[in-house]
C-alpha cells in the first residue's frame, strides 16, 4: 500500500497532481495523445471558443459575472434587453483571448510544473483572491458546468474526426476525460475546502501563488508581444512581395 502524506495534498502542488493524475490515470501516452490531437483540436479553437461565449450568454446568472469591470477591462458595448453586457464588449473579448490561448496551450504545451501552475491558476483566478484586480467570484457549479461542455465539444469534435482509426480516437477521447477531471481538480481545490491551513502554511502557499501568478502574467504578456511581433512581420514581408511584384 503506498503512503501519501494527507498535508501535503494542500500544500504542494506537484505532490497534489502526481497523486491525482496517478490515481486517475492520466499518464504521459494520454499527454502525447492530446498534443497528437492538436491538428484537429487547435483548428476548431475559434469555432469552441464562440460556442463557450453563446452558452454563457445563455443564462442570466452566468453572463452576470461579465457585466462589471475586470482586469483592466471596461464591461461596456452593446446592451441587450437584459441590461447585460455586449458581446463586443472588452471584457468579453478579453475572456475570449485568454481562453483561445487555454485550448492553444492545452494542445502544444509540454506537462510539466509551469505547466501545472498554469492550469492551478485557471481555477484559482475564477474565486475571489487578492492576486486580481476584481473581486468576481464565479461559483463553483457553474465552472463545473462550462467544464463538462467545453469537454463535451472537444470530444465530440474527436469522435467525428476520420484523421485516425477507431483505437487511437478512442484513446483520444480517454485521455481528454482524464485532462478535464484532472482541471476540475484544480478548480475543486479553491471551492472545496477539506482542510483548513495554518497560519504558517497559509503565509506560504500566498508567496508561491504571489510568484504563481506574476510569472504566468509575465509569460501572458510575452505571449501577446510575439503575437503581435509576428503580425508585423507578417505584413512587412506581405508588403515587401506586393512591393516587388508591383516593381
Amino acid at each position: 500500500m503506498k503512503t501519501i502524506e494527507h498535508d501535503r495534498l494542500y500544500t504542494d502542488l506537484q505532490y497534489r497532481m502526481d497523486y491525482v493524475t496517478e490515481f486517475i490515470g492520466f499518464t504521459a501516452e494520454d499527454q502525447e495523445l492530446i498534443h497528437k490531437s492538436g491538428s484537429v483540436v487547435a483548428g476548431l479553437v475559434p469555432t469552441i471558443v464562440d460556442a463557450v461565449y453563446d452558452k454563457l450568454f445563455t443564462y442570466d446568472i452566468t453572463w452576470a459575472h461579465f457585466s462589471q469591470d475586470q482586469e483592466g477591462m471596461k464591461a461596456t458595448g452593446k446592451k441587450q434587453k437584459t441590461g447585460q453586457v455586449g458581446m463586443n464588449s472588452e471584457v468579453i473579448t478579453f475572456r475570449k483571448t485568454m481562453l483561445t490561448k487555454y485550448l492553444k496551450k492545452l494542445v502544444t504545451a509540454e506537462w510539466n510544473l509551469s505547466y501545472m501552475k498554469y492550469l492551478d491558476w485557471v481555477g484559482h483566478i475564477h474565486t475571489t483572491t487578492p492576486l486580481k484586480k476584481s473581486n468576481i467570484n464565479v461559483e463553483y457549479i457553474h465552472c463545473n458546468a462550462l467544464l463538462g461542455y467545453v469537454a463535451a465539444m472537444v470530444v465530440g469534435a474527436l469522435q467525428k474526426s476520420t484523421e485516425w482509426d477507431e483505437d487511437t480516437r478512442d484513446k483520444m477521447v480517454n485521455a481528454y476525460n482524464k485532462f478535464f477531471w484532472v482541471q476540475n481538480d484544480l478548480f475543486a481545490r479553491y471551492y472545496v475546502k477539506d482542510r483548513v491551513l495554518t497560519d504558517k502554511e497559509k503565509q506560504a502557499v500566498t508567496l508561491e501563488e504571489q510568484d504563481k501568478e506574476n510569472a504566468i502574467r509575465k509569460e501572458l504578456r510575452s505571449e501577446s508581444m510575439l503575437n503581435a511581433v509576428v503580425g508585423v512581420a507578417a505584413g512587412l514581408v506581405v508588403g515587401a512581395l506586393a512591393f516587388k511584384h508591383l516593381s
